[in-house]
């Protein structure tokens, strides 16, 4: 069932800063008396609508049974943390109602953005209840109603009480709130939107001026109010409880009746209501960026610094009243080592025997192992008279040059050696080996050679024989009859 009270809810992070520095803003006081009214109402879940969150195809919720915080803001000096649990169940159920209605919906498991954590922050600080985030889409103003209208039918046929509020701003230009730059634009085009939802004139928010629209940059360009006409059902009239302006940005907190309210006592201390089963993991407090100033540099460098992983005053203590948990052998720990040696076997009789009691397994052939594949044995040697003796009869090559060592090409005789005591003697006992041929160097191998041509006087040597004195050597004669070393003619 939905509750009475629907709202439209900022989600601008530097009312956390308001908060932290204990300023009592109008916005502020707003936000509790909205918290205040919604503890009235006594609901077990608050299905927030979050303008940060586009999804590229269908429309999500988030059916997670945890909800982690997604910072999406930075440079306030202020990070809020809203880890909540979450409703499966009402999930699944929301997506079915959208299903069954047309509208393309599906789960995801995603986490809790600003859209949703800083307005719970002020709105449910406590945790007390289930979250479920449900997103946009990229579609058209009919399909975001059509996505409300399924959102309305889901929670108004669940059996227990559940909480609407949309998380997101009115105008959210990005760059004008970084340069601190105000905007009338958007501050008229935030007067507009605000006359139209107290009005309950809901098809005018299409025709606002397309000039302070480009000026003011819409969030979500206002899908999420297409989302809330949807739910709402009709063109109702919302009450604006607080509207704070910025440099280009635009907060507004409306209330919109969708049945008959819960009544608070006259007192202003808010209703006490059944105390649910808490998760202390789920309880994290606001966490503050503070800067450090010189002084609290030099008094942190001052400090003496702790050995990495050891605790200050020392190791911690056990978490047994009675001191460590004893051990669980009767005689006291397990002892070291044996003293008497080696732990003997822990079969009476020693070892385990073999599995055969004839000993180990013979052979697979009955009569041993295979015998060589030859009849007669091993294959000899290849020479009946032992190794290959030399090639040569007679013995190794004698040296070329019978006579005496080749003369050395050096005009003053050879190289002196450089040992100082002459060169190296032979190796050979003997002295150098022989020449290898007896009669002296090997005759050419051509047997009818031509001899080299003599000398002519008054000629060059080499010179062509019938040639006159002092002309060049000529070609060598070739096979041609005719001369040449041309094509040896055909014969006819």
């Amino acid at each position: 069932m939905l509750t009475a009270r629907v709202l439209l809810a900022p989600s601008i992070s530097t009312l956390l800063m308001d908060q932290h520095r204990g300023h009592r803003t109008e916005m502020l006081e707003a936000y509790a008396a909205a918290a205040r009214q919604l503890e009235a109402e006594q609901p077990t879940a608050i299905v927030v609508l979050t303008a940060r969150w586009e999804a590229p195809g269908p429309f999500l919720a988030d059916a997670g049974r945890r909800h982690s915080t997604l910072t999406d803001y930075h440079g306030f000096g202020v990070e809020v943390r809203y880890d909540c649990h979450g409703a499966p169940a009402l999930a699944r159920a929301i997506v079915d109602a959208a299903r069954a209605a047309g509208v393309r919906a599906a789960t995801t498991a995603r986490g809790v953005d600003s859209g949703v954590s800083v307005p719970l922050h002020f709105l449910a600080s406590r945790r007390l209840y289930q979250v479920v985030p449900v997103s946009l889409a990229r579609g058209t103003c009919a399909e975001h109603r059509a996505w409300g209208a399924a959102l309305r039918w889901a929670l108004d046929a669940w059996p227990e009480r559940v909480a609407f509020v949309v998380g997101g701003m009115l105008s959210h230009n990005v760059h004008a709130w970084n340069l601190k730059r105000e905007t009338p634009e958007a501050q008229s085009f935030d007067g507009r939107v605000i006359e139209v939802l107290r009005a309950g004139a809901w098809d005018e928010l299409l025709r606002l001026e397309l000039r302070s629209r480009a000026k003011a940059l819409p969030e979500a360009n206002l899908m999420h109010l297409e989302v809330l006409r949807g739910l709402l059902g009709e063109d109702l009239a919302g009450t604006l409880l607080c509207y704070e302006p910025g440099p280009g940005v635009g907060a507004a907190l409306v209330e919109f009746l969708v049945g008959e309210p819960a009544v608070l006592p006259a007192t202003a201390e808010p209703v006490s209501s059944p105390e649910p089963k808490r998760d202390r993991r789920l309880h994290v407090p606001v966490q503050f960026e503070h800067r450090l100033f010189p002084r609290a540099l030099e008094r942190r460098a001052s400090r003496p610094v702790a050995r990495p992983g050891a605790r200050p005053g020392g190791p911690r203590p056990s978490a047994r009243p009675g001191g460590p948990r004893p051990s669980a052998r009767p005689g006291g720990p397990r002892p070291s080592l044996r003293p008497g040696g080696l732990r003997p076997s822990a079969r009476p009789g020693g070892p385990r025997p073999s599995a055969r009691p004839d000993g180990p397994r013979p052979s697979m052939r009955p009569g041993g192992p295979r015998p060589s594949m030859r009849p007669g044995g091993p294959r000899p040697n290849a020479h009946p008279g032992g190794p290959r003796p030399s090639a040569r009869p007679g013995g190794p090559r004698p040296s070329l040059r019978p006579d005496s060592p080749r003369p050395s090409a050096r005009p003053s005789g050879p190289r002196p050696s450089a040992r100082p005591s002459g060169p190296r003697p032979s190796a050979r006992p003997g002295g150098p080996r022989p020449s290898v041929r007896p009669g002296g160097p090997r005759p050419s191998v051509r047997p009818g050679a031509r001899p080299a041509p003599r000398p002519r006087p008054g000629g060059k040597p080499g010179a062509r024989p019938g040639a006159r004195p002092g002309a060049r050597p000529g070609p060598r004669p070739g096979p041609n009859p005719g001369g040449g070393r041309g094509p040896r003619p055909r014969p006819r």
